[in-house]
């Protein structure tokens, strides 16, 4: 039984962010326990986790100097608390080995040559940027003092996590800490494909032997879901799915708040409802609630091979962090997941941007500070990229209803043919039998399209010069016979040479107006005006919306 502190702060509050903060050790014989509590209301809620030590001490986090870890926790109330539902919580952990030859005070259960604790900070939102350098800090702190029986730095941590989060959180704390970058620029294309998979509901299963960044990298995936990270409270068991309970209908939009739009389009999908579990890290001490016939789907991270050897009984789709591959486990999702061409060039000039702007060591190159490339880069794009296809489903929803083919009269003008085809109809089949397009469809209006204009990002053509530059690329990952290729390319024809020159320029020159267009868009954002540009296809006020709709009054 861990010892427990009762907060004389937040004590009669059931509703801060933080809600509470614990030390985790590894004992001889009984392995990870929780030894200390201090928590809000003087309530201890770590003996309601029994996987909350084994998530916190990660398998092989021993052969690391600190390690950090990403979990998930189901709280589920009991008697004593009132007006409480089942929901979920996160935890964070930095975990830290020492020699016992370097403590000052050793405690009778200290047997072996070295001690592994961690820091464990559990809170009601996933706000794992803003914890982490605190507790960074803190946990180094603990440990240099050479006494872990002393934690007055860990009641310290407690009180100045309440009063940070005093006020709650806002959404830049949300995205703080992510590995977007680092998700797209080891997976490039294949980011897509993760992406598509998620909004499938397919089994996936990250591995990797760094553990932050294998937690890290599977909230930056959800994080591309515009709003769903800060809707996570069903995410921590199949059981849960009082979200859609919740949800009501738009009947309304103001075309200048985001937040209006993406309520109306439907966002954020439900990914993680009915059947579905989000677990950054999950200790093979779980591994028995993933075959729970209650268990339909899930994203989860681990760092024990053992679940390499045993990947198609766990995983419809497995991502190694460690040689950054993908593999498709199960066939039924092979030709969904395949890319189109549309989905290809435009994830291709995304992948390119945040390439160009990545830090290299050889050269001397830092990171870029700029928009273009930039984690909020990333996920506009992806934001922009789902309104797009949400839109086009429903559009496509729209002709199969009147008809093949529908009255001209029926038809946006401005489109040619069925946009869903572009994102790949077997995907949008696949799409259509998930829960998270059941509730979708249950609570968004039948013609999106009149907001949003259905049409693929990357509609139209590839020109020359971006398939010269793909097989230029392309050669030069070839090696050594590629590097001899390259050089003929190189000393090639004028006629090629001219075509890659006039490709850089036109290149930088749409590099300079997205970063324009971004900048303008943020500036608009902050002041509570965005999407109010007369240009952008998401700007359609309702009036608008309404003379589109009643010129298709004569549909039956």
């Amino acid at each position: 039984m861990p010892e427990n502190i009762n907060s004389e702060n937040n004590s009669d509050d059931d509703d801060g962010v933080i809600v509470g903060v614990c030390v985790v050790g590894f004992h001889h014989t009984r392995g990870p326990e929780v030894e200390y509590w201090i928590g809000e209301g003087g309530k201890d809620y770590s003996t309601r986790w029994a996987n909350l030590p084994f998530q916190s001490l990660p398998d092989g986090s021993h052969s690391h100097e600190e390690d950090y870890s990403y979990f998930t926790l189901l709280f589920k109330p009991t008697e004593e608390d009132e007006n409480q539902t089942p929901t979920t919580y996160f935890g964070i952990s930095c975990n830290r080995q020492i020699r016992t030859t370097e403590l000052l005070y050793k405690s009778a259960d200290v047997t072996r040559s070295t001690v592994q604790k961690s820091v464990v900070v559990v809170a009601r939102k996933p706000i794992f940027g803003p914890i982490r350098e605190k507790l960074a800090v803190v946990t180094r702190a603990y440990f240099l003092q050479g006494n872990f029986e002393d934690r007055t730095i860990i009641n310290n941590l407690w009180e100045n996590l309440v009063q940070l989060f005093y006020n709650g959180v806002i959404e830049a704390d949300l995205y703080n800490g992510m590995a977007l970058r680092e998700l797209v620029y080891r997976f490039k294309w294949r980011s897509l494909v993760l992406f598509k998979a998620l909004l499938l509901e397919s089994r996936i299963l990250f591995f990797g032997s760094n553990t932050e960044l294998l937690c890290s990298s599977q909230f930056s995936l959800v994080s591309l879901i515009p709003g769903l990270i800060d809707h996570l409270d069903d995410s921590a068991s199949p059981e849960l799915d009082s979200y859609e309970h919740k949800l009501k209908k738009s009947t309304s939009l103001k075309s200048s708040d985001r937040n209006s739009l993406l309520s109306f389009m439907g966002l954020p999908l439900q990914i993680f409802g009915k059947g579905g579990m989000f677990n950054p890290y999950t200790p093979l001490q779980q591994l028995e609630a993933l075959s729970n016939k209650e268990t339909k789907f899930y994203l989860i991270g681990s760092t024990n091979s053992l679940l390499l050897s045993q990947k198609h009984k766990y995983a419809d789709v497995l991502v190694n962090m460690d040689d950054n591959s993908i593999e498709v486990l199960n066939p039924d999702l092979e030709v969904p997941l395949r890319l189109t061409p549309q989905d290809r060039k435009w994830i291709d000039a995304i992948s390119y941007a945040v390439s160009e702007t990545w830090p290299d060591q050889n050269s001397g190159r830092t990171e870029s500070i700029i928009f273009l490339g930039s984690e909020d880069y990333v996920r506009w794009q992806f934001e922009d990229y789902i309104m797009a296809f949400l839109s086009s489903v429903k559009y496509d929803g729209f002709l199969r209803k009147y008809g093949r083919p529908p009255p001209p009269e029926a038809l946006l003008p401005q489109i040619d043919g069925n946009p869903a085809i572009e994102f790949g109809m077997e995907f949008v089949y696949k799409w259509k039998k998930t829960n998270n397009y059941r509730i979708f469809q249950q609570f968004t209006d039948e013609e999106l399209f009149d907001v949003v204009e259905p049409k693929h990002l990357s509609t139209g053509g590839i020109s020359l010069d971006e398939v010269q530059k793909k097989v230029a690329q392309q050669v030069q990952n070839l090696a050594p016979a590629g590097q001899a290729i390259a050089k003929t390319i190189s000393s090639g024809s004028q006629k090629v040479s001219t075509a890659f020159g006039n490709f850089w320029s036109e290149l930088e020159s749409m590099k300079e107006k997205e970063k324009n267009r971004r900048e303008s868009q943020r500036k608009k954002q902050a002041s509570g005006s965005l999407f109010s540009s007369e240009n952008d296809p998401k700007s359609l006020t309702e009036s608008t919306i309404s003379t589109k709709r009643s010129q298709r009054k004569f549909i039956p």
